[in-house]
């Protein structure tokens, strides 16, 4: 209906009221700003990360987190005279951009714009969320608060080492041990095994919430093991190199399913949401480092490693149907899928379908628009009216590919891709020029350790 009004798809909705917002946003002075300015500015930042408008989205982030020190939010200052609701507002946007900061730099590489070692600020009480009635129902900001509780723990053990390259064997073991013992002190309902349900039905949102905090959890506990899943079995790095790979693999496997069940509770209404996609791809891509370096096919649940790279693969085909990231995201995977036998054949591949003769790339004419919608039938609909004919002759699904297709995916942009011709401007092994949509960005090559082997 909103649509029909107003003569024009959501996307380019959002896209107007992005536009205006900046506009309104330029006449604030950085030396005259306010709570409001932080929160319109955070939600800038959401919204471009959600658009695959990664560099845009981390100076929005910078912007906001210098704009909230300018009033004192990270030290508490200037709160005389406050009330309780507006401290705690402060304190949860000062969580909200510690969490961002530390999980883009510790997951992503890219430099803390927060002192991860000032650990002064106090988290939010969350007191005014409580239930006189319901003495077991959580605040909807409790997993938020604790995921900040958990930033701080590790940054806490983490001491003085500045990535994980640096950290010993017994280190690794005791910010292992910290993350159990956290996992073990959740609360109730958001516990990893058998969490209490009781209150899903009247509150569905703690649904989506355990599952983006589980996710968060297995995705730090592994970003700790990568390293002994990226080379070659007698590359040693400590003496506990064998137990460090079983222990990589397991938590691997445990991301990817997590990983499974947020996809399939926030696809299609909510497929932008950054934790789905990568999650799954950067997970997925370790594994496939994993089994490229396997030379002497040792690899701990080696079978099941592979199985879960393929339905890895085929989730994110289903994503790049509806996002750019999604989209740039598996065609990456399917490339590096294709440089391993093991890999090909379990994913129905094999290393020479998928040439397109260039006459038959130019009879192809553009994928139609995918809508994105706010119900899930709008969106279903939309998928299903706008691109079920060209889907069905043009863009298979992975297991089922002909001899002779490439797979091709629109996106929200009208973005056509090929993945032959991506990787011949981008063939693997040449990190400088990789160029990946926007996920390049974000995501660093380089910790595949993949440089030797000819892809």
């Amino acid at each position: 209906m909103i649509e029909f009004e107003l003569a024009c798809n959501l996307q380019q909705l959002t896209d107007r009221f992005s536009n205006a917002a900046e506009q309104l946003t330029q006449s604030f002075k950085a030396s005259n700003t306010c709570i409001e300015r932080v929160q319109e500015q955070f939600l800038k930042g959401a919204w471009l990360k959600s658009e695959s408008r990664i560099v845009e989205s981390w100076h929005a982030l910078g912007c906001t987190i210098r704009e909230a020190q300018e009033l004192g939010i990270d030290r508490d200052a200037n709160i005389d005279g406050l009330s309780e609701f507006d401290i705690e507002i402060r304190r949860r946007i000062w969580a909200l951009l510690y969490i961002w900061d530390w999980q883009m730099g510790a997951w992503l590489g890219r430099p803390n714009l927060i002192d991860q070692k000032n650990l002064s600020f106090k988290l939010p009480n969350l007191r005014l969320d409580q239930s006189s009635s319901n003495p077991n129902l959580l605040s909807p900001f409790a997993h938020m608060a604790l995921q900040a509780s958990l930033g701080r723990r590790l940054n806490i053990i983490m001491g003085d080492a500045q990535s994980v390259d640096a950290l010993s064997a017994d280190h690794i073991l005791n910010i292992e041990a910290e993350l159990d013992k956290f996992i073990d002190e959740l609360p109730p309902i958001f516990r990893l095994h058998d969490p209490d349900t009781s209150l899903d039905a009247e509150h569905p949102y703690f649904v989506f919430q355990r599952l983006q905090l589980h996710t968060v959890l297995y995705v730090t506990k592994l970003d700790f093991l990568k390293p002994f899943l990226t080379r070659v079995r007698d590359d040693k790095k400590t003496d506990r190199d064998d137990e460090f790979r079983v222990m990589g693999i397991n938590l691997a496997l445990d991301v990817l399913e997590v990983a499974r069940r947020l996809f399939d509770h926030e696809f299609p209404i909510n497929a932008k949401f950054h934790m789905v996609v990568f999650s799954i791809f950067d997970t997925s891509t370790i594994l496939c480092s994993a089994i490229i370096h396997d030379t002497q096919r040792r690899l701990p649940r080696r079978d099941e490693v592979v199985d879960a790279i393929a339905s890895s693969l085929d989730r994110l085909y289903q994503l790049s149907l509806s996002t750019k990231l999604g989209a740039s995201s598996y065609a990456f995977l399917y490339k590096l899928v294709q440089s391993h036998s093991d890999l090909s054949r379990a994913s129905g591949f094999s290393k020479r379908q998928r040439k397109l003769s260039s006459a038959s790339t130019q009879t192809l004419e553009p994928p139609p628009l995918v809508h994105h919608s706010s119900s899930k039938d709008s969106v279903t609909s939309s998928l299903g009216q706008c691109s079920q004919s060209w889907q069905a002759s043009v863009v298979p699904k992975p297991h089922a590919l002909p001899a002779e297709s490439a797979p091709a995916m629109p996106t929200s942009n009208d973005v056509f891709f090929d993945v032959d011709e991506f990787l011949a401007q981008n063939p693997i092994g040449s990190a400088a020029a990789l160029h990946m949509g926007g996920m390049e960005q974000i995501w660093d090559w380089d910790d595949l350790n993949l440089d030797q082997f000819p892809c």
